[in-house]
């Protein structure tokens, strides 16, 4: 059974910033090299990456369009944070091409891929219509997670205009969407990506229920640490958690504006996130 005990030789910091918008800053590559041997790998290693490129391509590459009418165009040029479907690409792992005078859409990559990018792409024409255009098949494939908003807290978590879900895609590269539109009720925000990417997503989201209505995560506890179990394709996918004793080690394992908790993340190759008093870890 997973460790509760709580985490060693923690202390109180001065900084107990919410980490629910932190992440890691890239760092600049080196320019320690020199102009003459940059040019020389330039020249001598450009076409042959491109042919080992085009020679690593698996057998199921290929290239599919899809026709798409002009209520579907204008959707995939929008949205915040960049266009629908540049997200959809990211999130798909696919190469789209919007040849936006033909209303076609060229989706370029391997049969999985392609699948789930045209499964994307119809997801992001529809909604515009309401989740009520949603169909059984969209949550059957392999690639969402359904998490359970309750009422009190669906505005706090979709954040104005939606802003909080769409910082939360572009942080994870996934496609999160609210499912229901009885609002008496509570909501179900699917999340659509990679296991890392939707995992990462499922517990901003927590977070933030958690800091609306404390206790909440214990309701859920073995549905979340069980979740996705083994079901990654190395076959070794899972979770472990700890509970903090105080506000304190909290604090401190968190770090000022959520720094520690990153450096956590990086070098542990884990996502890490901590909602309510408990470290969750995937």
């Amino acid at each position: 059974a997973p460790s509760t005990a709580a985490v060693p030789g923690m202390r109180r910091s001065d900084s107990a910033e919410s980490l629910r918008t932190d992440w890691s800053v890239e760092r600049s590559p080196s320019r320690s090299r020199s102009r003459n041997s940059g040019r020389s790998r330039s020249r001598s290693g450009s076409s042959s990456s491109i042919n080992t490129y085009r020679r690593k391509k698996p057998k199921d590459w290929g290239v599919e369009t899809m026709k798409l009418g002009a209520d579907d165009l204008a959707a995939l040029k929008i949205g915040a944070n960049g266009k629908s479907y540049e997200k959809v690409a990211r999130v798909s792992e696919a190469d789209l091409r919007l040849q936006e005078r033909e209303h076609i859409l060229e989706i370029h990559g391997t049969a999985l891929q392609r699948r789930r990018a045209k499964k994307y792409v119809n997801l992001v024409t529809r909604m515009r219509m309401g989740p009520h255009m949603l169909a059984a098949d969209d949550f059957d494939q392999g690639d969402v997670t359904i998490v359970s908003v309750p009422p009190d807290v669906v505005g706090y978590v979709q954040g104005q205009g939606g802003g909080v879900l769409r910082s939360i895609e572009e942080e994870w590269n996934t496609l999160m969407f609210f499912v229901d539109s009885d609002l008496t009720r509570a909501q179900r925000v699917a999340i659509f990506g990679t296991i890392r990417g939707r995992r990462g997503s499922e517990l901003k989201v927590l977070s933030a229920i958690e800091t609306k209505m404390p206790g909440y995560l214990a309701t859920i506890h073995n549905d979340i640490i069980n979740r996705d179990k083994y079901k990654d394709e190395t076959g070794t996918w899972g979770t472990d958690y700890l509970t903090f004793r105080d506000e304190g080690e909290i604090s401190y394992a968190l770090g000022k504006q959520g720094g520690t908790r990153r450096k956590l993340e990086r070098s542990s190759g884990c996502v890490v996130q901590y909602v309510g008093m408990m470290a969750i870890c995937s």
